[in-house]
Formats: structure tokens, sequence, C-alpha cells
């Protein structure tokens, strides 16, 4: 795990293609061992002493995932393009050129499916060992969208655009992904921010991207029936909470922009000041940025977690706010 997280800057030019290459194999390790119950109790020990080295290698597997599933789905999404281009009739010069980019994305995705498979597996394996480590305030809210997103890409309209003739060719298996994905959701499911971050994700989540789901899991027997409605239950939880948020949402009307975060756009928690750049913005969106970046996202200033400044006052001025709307 340690080595997971080294591996991200290696100071060479090519860095960023090695360290998938390196965690390709780290994975593989990963896997070989999860099955001895010994290694999975000191692992789950050890998330619960060394949160901060959790919470690192967690935000470098969440990067990764969503990197590697936006690349490999949307390198399909290009192959099916290409061919269907290649099926009309062209001038030799540009069937030519079409066939020489369609050999070009076949190369980059057989990569990039087989590292998102890796990827997402361990996601998967984690999750179902130590879920409370995915649920942190700084993390917990992108997992949750990116789940959404490719849950919609594999079972929503856009899929028809990942079909391709023969599909193994590039390694992709999109009943195992969807299972994996699955997977996730039902892994997390039991902790209570979970269903929260779903719900809040305005993107992406639609209760009918897993109806969809559900439907295809049940008629290919991909899932026990079991699992399909703890699914289903999971599924309905986050409606109701987004039903419940949008009605505050409405209750609160306007609300000041001194209270919203800066970069999300949302009613700030726990407002804390940036010592350089003097923006105030919310502790959970300054911890999740400063997991894949250490500076001032204002002003680029170097900058580390203990250095942020607890706004007491404006934090009390929000909480007054949010209590005369409620009572209202």
């Amino acid at each position: 795990m340690q080595f997971y997280i080294d591996v991200e800057r290696t100071g060479a030019s090519s860095q960023f293609e090695d360290k998938f290459n390196s965690r390709y194999y780290i994975s593989q390790i990963f896997r070989r061992i999860w099955s001895n119950r010994i290694y999975r109790q000191k692992l789950e020990h050890e998330s619960e002493t060394d949160i901060d080295f959790f919470v690192r290698f967690v935000a470098l597997l969440l990067n990764d995932s969503t990197y590697l599933l936006d690349e490999s789905l949307s390198k399909l999404t290009e192959i099916h393009r290409l061919q269907s281009e290649l099926l009309e009739q062209h001038p030799q010069e540009r069937q030519t050129e079409l066939q020489g980019q369609l050999s070009s994305t076949e190369r980059m995705a057989t990569s990039y499916v087989q590292l998102a498979a890796e990827t997402v597996n361990l996601l998967r394996l984690f999750t179902s060992t130590v879920p409370s480590a995915f649920v942190c305030p700084e993390l917990v809210d992108r997992l949750a969208a990116m789940l959404d997103y490719n849950l919609d890409a594999l079972t929503g309209p856009k899929c028809r655009d990942l079909k391709v003739p023969n599909p193994e060719k590039y390694g992709f298996k999109p009943k195992d992904l969807l299972v994996s994905i699955i997977r996730v959701y039902l892994n997390l499911s039991e902790q209570e921010e979970f269903p929260v971050a779903v719900a809040k994700d305005g993107r992406s989540f639609k209760i009918e991207i897993f109806d969809r789901a559900r439907n295809i899991l049940g008629k290919r027997s991909l899932m026990s029936a079991e699992d399909i409605d703890k699914l289903a239950k999971f599924a309905e939880k986050a409606e109701s909470i987004r039903a419940r948020d949008e009605e505050e949402d409405e209750e609160m009307g306007d609300i000041p922009d001194e209270f919203l975060d800066p970069l999300m756009y949302t009613l700030m928690k726990e407002p804390v000041i940036l010592p350089s750049s003097k923006v105030t913005i919310d502790l959970s969106t300054i911890k999740s940025h400063l997991l894949s970046d250490a500076k001032d996202p204002f002003n680029r200033a170097p900058l580390k977690l203990e250095d942020v400044i607890p706004d007491e006052e404006l934090k009390k001025r929000i909480q007054e706010f949010r209590n005369s709307k409620i009572k209202k």
C-alpha cells in the first residue's frame, strides 16, 4: 500500500504511465493474499489506527478508478464510432486514415480497459473489508459521483455506444464490470454517509439507473435475489434523502454568497481560512483538494492542512442562518 502511494511520483518523464503499470502488478499481489483472513484482519486494524495513511491510499485508488474508467469507456465509444464510419463509403485515403485511427484507439482501449477492471476490482476488495475508510468527508462525495456516473454509462442510453464487435479483444467484460461496481455500492450501503453522498450527486444520480441495473442483474442471473433486493432498498433510501434535501434547499431560499463554498457552491459546514490567499472554504473541500495537490487552489502557494484557520465567527453565522430557515 505504501508503494502504491509512493509510485505516484517517480521523477521520470513517463511517471504518469509508469504508475499504472506498477499498480497493476500491486493489484495482483493484493488479489493473491486477499483470501488469507489474517491479512484482512491486519488491514482492518491498520485502517482504524492509521487513518491518514488510509485516506491517502483511498484517494489515489479513487483517482485511478475515475481516470481509467473514463478513458476506457471513452475509447470504446470512439471505437464504436470509427467502426460505424468505416462501414460507409469513403475515398481510399479517408478509409486508410480511419483505419489508422481505429488501430491506435484499439491499442489504447486494451490497456485502459484491463487497468480499469483491475482497479475497480481493488476498490471492491477494499470496500468489502474496510468500508469506513471510504466514507470520510473528503472522499465520499467523489466516490459516489464516480460510481453513479459509470453505472449510468453502463446501463443508460449511452451504453449503446459501448457495443463493439468482439469486446473480449479489448478485455472488456461489461457484465463483470457492472457487478464489481454494484458490489462497491453494496459494500458501502450500511455506512450512514454513503447514501447521503449518492443522493447529493446532482449530475448522475437517478433512481432509474438502479432500476435498469437491477433488471440487467436479474435477467442475466448475475447476482442473487437477496443482493438485488438490497440494492433496491439502498436506491430507495438514496432517493428519499434526495427528495428531502431538495425540499430543504427550497426552504433555504437564496443563500448569501459568503456562506457558500467557493469551489463546490454548497452551504459550508466547517469554514476555514487559507493562510496565504485568505480565501474561506469548507474544511472537507480543502481536505479533498490537498490529497492530490499540496497547494492553495487560489494562488498555488504551498499549503498544509494544519495551517488552515477555523473561522468560528462565520461558522456561527451559518448555523444561525440554517436554524432560522429550519424554524420557519
